[in-house]
């Protein structure tokens, strides 16, 4: 006997959203709809958060695997990121066998597991507070917010330099009317800082919209312990734990948390939690939720008059008729091309006129672009394969390590980009997912050999009060287009009782995402993967 069958899930995409339910859980958002200016790229990461990016990654990559092998040929998307949340939350009140196994799935260090032979076991009460710290700073880091009064002085600031900016394009023009061409050259240095002044102030106003929350809804009736909700709210902000009538009256109280998952994801993220009949609700004893959403706009955006019907590829060697966007020359694009085997291929930078060889890798390479959001803290990254049926082969390559290479090798240059315009919404049984890649005790029922053992969230001693996990649900919703990207997910963790031609010119390569594609949003200095997926058939 392994769960009850729970069911929902879900996630949205034009800016990015997620969301995730561990039996059902709530959670309050950490941020706000505007966020600071762009980090130092030079500032150093926090050690736990640096663990917890890692294993963010780690499960990110292991997820798509099982993910890819389950729907093979489907569209995917989900968010790594809420996954790794809500089961963080579960993670603390798991002891003994049951949390060695869910910290492996999870990605934690061996060191941070205790498995690690070469090192000295480190004890449950100092290794899960580094994990819940690592998540908790890297969460205030991604949602980092500005006050009202910081807002209304970029507003004025950019009134400011509106202002000179426009003076001063007036007085160079009427210059260059009267001929006076070197007074207007010595403006035009004036202009330049301008306008690059107008757009620091606007990447502190006209940023994207990012939101992670979480939250716990208890049976009102259950002991749960002290410590363990004290310690979720301390790092995840849910608050106290929220009173639930699950055994008597669970058709309200799913409409309560459904609405609020609803309100927290833009209603991207709908009917989170299932129908129960009365006696799979009788043994609901906690749900955990966790919900993300995103919505940014392009750095650059798309220019609509550009995007055409076109035919993307199909790895059966057919093709279906779709949107697909065009950016020219892309300045804020970065690009890198690989060979088959994952290595760098040098992309020229110049060549002559008539050169039609070496430009691409041969048909088993790939390439990938990164597009940043408006702001540059946040950026989609796409991979694409240079033939229609070659995206499996890099599905085989996919791991944390590679993708931190690949990624790596980027750099910004101007970039020809093709990416269809696309919408995709997904449903994930994400317990069947864990079981299978080995967080198999976290879901058996505590009275059968090698059950379940979440002790630490429990303060009744009845072994009838004994829990397990019945169902990780998540529901993904994205889309994107010429403006940018929005995207939401959710994740719940329900927990049950037992039962003229130049010499040479500058080449600008071509990035097609004209066939099946895998996508990601990632946070651009810690290297967090918010939301990853694959684009197979945009129909």
């Amino acid at each position: 006997m392994r769960g009850c069958p729970l069911k929902t899930t879900s996630l949205t995409l034009i800016l990015v959203g997620t969301a995730i339910a561990i039996l059902v859980l709530p959670v309050e958002f950490c941020g706000a709809e505007l966020r600071k200016q762009n980090h130092n790229p030079a500032e150093k990461v926090d050690p736990d958060v640096k663990t917890v990016v890692q294993a963010n990654s780690d499960l990110a990559m292991a997820l798509y695997a099982q993910l890819a092998r389950e729907n093979a040929g489907k569209n995917l998307f989900f968010s790594p990121y809420s996954m790794s949340v809500a089961l963080a939350m579960t993670v603390e009140g798991a002891r003994g066998k049951t949390s060695r196994e869910m910290g492996k799935v999870l990605g934690y260090p061996a060191t941070l597991r205790g498995t690690d032979p070469g090192a000295q076991p480190m004890p449950w009460e100092v290794m899960m507070p580094r994990i819940h710290s690592g998540y908790s700073r890297l969460t205030s880091r991604l949602t980092n917010e500005k006050s009202p009064a910081e807002i209304a002085s970029d507003r004025v600031r950019i009134d400011r330099f509106c202002k000179q900016l426009k003076e001063l394009q007036t007085q160079i023009k009427q210059l260059q009317q009267a001929g006076k061409y070197r007074e207007s050259s010595r403006l035009q240095g004036k202009e330049r800082q301008a306008a690059t002044e107008l757009s620091a102030a606007r990447a502190g106003v006209d940023q994207y919209e990012l939101k992670i929350a979480n939250a716990l809804y208890g049976e009102k009736t259950y002991p749960f312990m002290d410590s363990y909700t004290q310690t979720i709210d301390k790092y995840y902000r849910t608050g106290a734990i929220r009173q639930a009538d699950f055994k008597n009256n669970y058709p309200t109280e799913r409409t309560r948390i459904n609405q609020w998952v609803e309100e927290q994801t833009a209603n991207r993220i709908k009917d989170l939690l299932p129908n129960l009949s009365p006696d799979q609700a009788k043994l609901l004893r906690l749900v955990l939720v966790n919900a993300i959403y995103f919505k940014g706009q392009w750095s650059v955006p798309f220019d609509q008059a550009r995007t055409k019907n076109l035919p993307f590829s199909l790895p059966d060697g057919k093709s279906v008729q779709t949107p697909i966007m065009n950016a020219r020359a892309l300045k804020v694009a970065k690009y890198a091309a690989f060979d088959a085997d994952g290595s760098a291929f040098d992309t020229p930078r110049r060549i002559k006129p008539s050169q039609k060889t070496g430009l691409y890798p041969d048909d088993d390479g790939f390439a990938m672009v990164e597009l940043p959001y408006k702001g540059e803290d946040l950026s989609m990254v796409v991979i694409a394969p240079n033939t229609a049926d070659r995206l499996g082969a890099i599905e085989k390559k996919l791991t944390a390590w590679h993708l931190s290479a690949w990624i790596g090798k980027l750099q910004k240059r101007k970039t020809h980009v093709l990416l269809p315009k696309f919408k995709l919404e997904t449903d994930y049984q994400m317990g069947e997912t864990l079981q299978a890649m080995g967080m198999v005790r976290a879901f058996t029922d505590p009275a059968l050999p090698n059950g379940a053992n979440f002790s630490g969230m429990s303060a009744s001693k009845d072994p009838l009060d004994k829990l397990y996990i019945g169902k990780v649900i998540h529901k993904a919703f994205v889309e994107v287009n010429e403006k940018g990207t929005e995207a939401a997910a959710a994740t719940a963790v329900m927990m049950v009782d037992r039962a003229a031609m130049p010499m040479d010119v500058p080449f600008t390569p071509t990035f097609r995402a004209d066939r099946p594609f895998i996508f990601l949003i990632r946070d651009v200095q810690t290297g967090a993967v918010l939301f990853l997926g694959r684009m197979t058939n945009p129909k």
